[in-house]
């Protein structure tokens, strides 16, 4: 193609905020000056087209305006990935599905010209703190792209149809912006349609994500999380391409888990005695219990992680567990 008729793309893909065909175009642009041996200038461009979806980049993540609800609030958050894959201890089940998603969007081109396409509609269950939203911020990581989180208060709404309307916004714009949209909690907007309390608006709420989610293309992934899956309409399942469930850490992960998360400092302590202790906690509480303890170390001026350190960790994390227990125990009682 004619070096004018790329820039002409690329300038139309600006316009119409297509980041999927402006990446395509700038792909061929770098491509041709390669094949004039502009190699400097092709290294170049092609750093500046990819560094943006690096994590930890500083600039914008779309040209694409976030769709905003009635009132004005945007539907979603986009932010680079907050985890990578490598820090996450996962079961052995769950990271080889993982990896297989992730190697089947790397080689999309090669399951699409065979008329196959990656697994891209996902569900994870799991009760909270085991890791579902960690492990969609590392999907995200892995594919260099951004994460797009739908806020479900700004999506839900009480006005007549702009529930609806707002799910659909979100997903026409996972289509045109290839990021991973995370909806968490998830059995929200696709509740039991036959449920006692139901009524028609989230029976049409159901609807639309049934057929938002049957009928969505583009190289975006979706990632929806749920800690109440008994929730959920059974025909939603089918509309996901994997299902994986979370559960609480062995001791054996919860010892790597630890070691990982003290790697930065010096430490004393056994991290199998640990994991014993920690036993039942979930990988977000043994991580809290974790980043106290070192902050423990830090403020202390000591030169390595302790028993004592952690120690205090693990009590603080108890008396938040136990405020917690009092409160909703309290709110009960009111």
């Amino acid at each position: 193609m004619a070096h004018s008729d790329l820039i002409r793309r690329l300038f139309a893909s600006y316009v119409r905020s297509d980041d999927a065909g402006f990446r395509r175009t700038a792909g061929e642009l770098i491509a041709e000056e390669r094949r004039k041996n502009h190699r400097l200038l092709a290294d170049e461009l092609e750093h500046e087209l990819n560094s943006q979806q690096r994590p930890g980049a500083g600039l914008s993540l779309t040209f694409k305006a976030i769709p905003k609800s009635r009132d004005e609030r945007p539907l979603l958050r986009l932010s680079k990935p907050k985890h990578e894959l490598d820090e996450l201890v996962l079961a052995p089940k769950v990271r080889t599905v993982v990896d297989e998603i992730v190697t089947e969007h790397r080689a999309r081109s090669v399951l699409t010209s065979h008329g196959l396409r990656p697994r891209a509609r996902l569900i994870m269950l799991g009760a909270p703190g085991t890791g579902k939203s960690a492990t969609a911020h590392a999907i995200a990581a892995e594919l260099s792209l951004p994460v797009a989180t739908a806020s479900l208060a700004a999506l839900t709404s009480s006005f007549l149809g702009d529930t609806s309307r707002n799910i659909e916004s979100v997903v026409r714009f996972a289509e045109q912006t290839p990021c991973v949209l995370l909806l968490d909690e998830f059995d929200v907007l696709g509740q039991q349609r036959g449920q006692t309390g139901d009524h028609g608006e989230l029976r049409r709420v159901a609807a639309t994500v049934l057929q938002l989610l049957e009928d969505m293309h583009g190289e975006s992934v979706v990632v929806a999380t749920s800690n109440h899956p008994q929730l959920i309409d059974a025909a939603v399942w089918r509309r996901f391409d994997e299902v994986i469930g979370f559960g609480k850490l062995t001791q054996t992960q919860s010892s790597e888990l630890i070691s990982r998360k003290l790697k930065a400092v010096r430490s004393t302590i056994t991290p199998l005695t640990w994991a014993k202790k920690l036993s039942g906690c979930s990988p977000a509480e043994v991580e809290l219990v974790c980043f106290d303890a070192l902050r423990r170390t830090v403020l202390a001026g000591k030169p390595a992680v302790d028993n004592e350190s952690m120690t205090q960790a693990w009590q603080r994390l108890r008396d938040r567990l136990d405020t917690l227990g009092n409160a909703v125990t309290t709110g009960v009682a009111d």
